[in-house]
């Protein structure tokens, strides 16, 4: 018997298939599958993240989906301690639990370990959106080199939010948030983590898909859908779930009436830069198998999952 109990991580770009594999494989082993995605834990936004269907959510076992309402804040840290928990009581009932998705910010903190920051606080985010409105981003930034050069030299001058919580930090604390930093937290190595990636050897291949895909969401009903939600829950660019690709776009478009086939050509570019970034970021990650996805054989998986896990339905 392996002395530390399993875990199974499928990560990849965008359109590579990576929830069908881990619903193929829950069907082989006794898996509970745990959504590393920072859309999909949105409920009513469903079209624009490619959520599974209700049917499969209501057969197959999804923790972190449908957990937050449009305009409330999901972050990192939430993410951390919702997985931390979920991965304990997995095992509580002798199943394996397999994460999924392409945040890799969100990978990135199990991997690497999170720094134990402080909690949001109330008071100071409000004297916080007070200087925002009575000062310059570049002001606020410039703040930093007096009471955290660290930050101010790792933080872009244009990056708002991590300026404005590096200064909520230290108001909240008296420490630079770059203290923080050396004392990361990281329970992901009392485990036997298998890594799975998926990608594929040509870009125009992952290409074509985002392109299906992103026209097929267009016909789902992105636009009735983004309408719904943005007047259902008063949302503008500035709420998070809004910033999501599609949302964006969609909402940009809805408030300046623009041409649809520039909105939808809009939306396939940003897909693409993104999986640009996450291909270029997926080499930071150890990876047991790494899965072509054009032309795999999913028997090599499972034999992967079944040699770790020794726990065969």
């Amino acid at each position: 018997m392996k002395s530390r109990l399993p875990i199974i991580c499928i990560m990849g770009c965008t359109c590579t298939g990576k929830t069908e594999l881990a619903i193929s494989l829950q069907k082989s082993f006794p898996i509970e599958i745990i959504s590393v995605d920072s859309a999909m834990i949105y409920e009513e936004l469903n079209i624009g993240t490619d959520k599974p269907s209700n049917e499969i959510l209501n057969t197959v076992k999804h923790h972190l989906i449908n957990i937050r309402k449009p305009n409330e804040d999901y972050n990192v840290g939430n993410f951390y301690k919702d997985t931390e928990f979920l991965i304990k009581d997995i095992h509580m009932r002798n199943k394996i639990p397999l994460l999924v998705g392409g945040s890799l910010m969100y990978f990135n903190s199990l991997y690497k370990g999170l720094s134990d920051l402080p909690d949001k606080n109330v008071t100071e985010r409000e004297l916080i959106d007070y200087l925002v409105s009575k000062y310059s981003l570049r002001d606020l930034h410039y703040c930093l080199k007096h009471i955290d050069l660290t930050s101010y030299n790792k933080i872009n001058r244009n990056d708002s939010q991590r300026i404005q919580r590096a200064i909520e930090v230290y108001l909240t604390t008296g420490k630079p948030i770059s203290s923080f930093f050396d004392n990361k937290k990281n329970f992901l190595d009392a485990y036997d983590v298998i890594t799975i990636q998926m990608h594929s050897k040509e870009r125009l291949f992952v290409h074509e898909r985002i392109e299906s895909r992103t026209r097929e969401m267009f016909q789902k009903g992105l636009i009735e859908e983004v309408e719904f939600v943005s007047r259902k829950y008063n949302l503008t660019l500035k709420s998070k779930s809004m910033k999501i690709i599609g949302y964006k776009h969609v909402l940009e478009f809805l408030e300046n009436s623009g041409n649809f086939e520039d909105l939808v050509n809009q939306c396939i570019f940003a897909t693409r830069q993104l999986a640009k970034r996450q291909i270029t970021w997926l080499k930071q990650f150890p990876s047991d198998i790494e899965v072509d996805i054009k032309n795999f054989d999913p028997n090599i998986i499972y034999r992967l999952v079944d040699s770790h896990c020794n726990l065969s339905k």
